[in-house]
């Protein structure tokens, strides 16, 4: 792909996360009004067309929250500011990408079970979260700062439980920092090396 091809990519990725950030649904005749671009190009950069925007923007939300994930669980945060911190710091977080997201994932999560690119993009950022969590916890058992037991299964705990802040309950409480609070103090007794 050309540089100027991944930039009008790159645009159509912006116009459509846009598109959904206003109003929870997009067309492809939108985007590239959006995008400055006619109808033709959008397929000519995206052949799959909508499932295509919709895979690219569903990405650009996953990367996102893996970001969010990889910044907040480290060894050093870990050993510097202890376990309740990285966690507190954790959920903050994602419910801060998941809050500006919403519409995107719940736009695209609809989808999901009917594309086979919008599978593939999850599957991906899913497996990246799964590997930095897994990181972490490895990195926090040898340093006595998380309980021991099966590593693998304690990071997939951490990506079941970080999805689960997806959630309109949540999202929309009235008093979303003292809920996040409890379900960030859930994670701690899950990992604490006293539990």
């Amino acid at each position: 792909m050309t540089p100027r091809a991944g930039r009008t990519r790159e645009a159509l990725i912006d116009a459509t996360v846009a598109a959904l950030r206003e109003d929870g649904s997009f067309t492809t005749e939108q985007v590239a009004g959006l995008a400055g671009v006619s109808v033709a190009t959008v397929y000519n950069r995206i052949p799959e067309g909508r499932d295509g925007l919709l895979a690219g923007a569903l990405d650009r939300a996953l990367f996102r929250l893996v970001a969010v994930t990889a910044e907040a669980l480290t060894v050093e945060h870990l050993l510097d500011e202890g376990l309740e911190c990285v966690l507190v710091a954790l959920v903050d977080g994602l419910v801060g990408v998941f809050d500006e997201e919403a519409l995107v994932l719940r736009s695209a999560l609809a989808r999901l079970p009917e594309s086979r690119l919008l599978r593939d993009a999850y599957r991906h950022r899913e497996a990246e979260a799964r590997e930095s969590n897994r990181r972490f916890v490895e990195l926090g058992q040898a340093a006595g700062r998380i309980g021991a037991g099966d590593t693998d299964e304690m990071a997939d705990a951490l990506v079941v439980l970080g999805q689960g802040l997806n959630n309109p309950v949540l999202l929309g409480h009235d008093d979303r920092p003292a809920l996040a609070a409890r379900l960030s103090a859930a994670m701690v007794a899950l990992l604490s090396p006293t539990s």
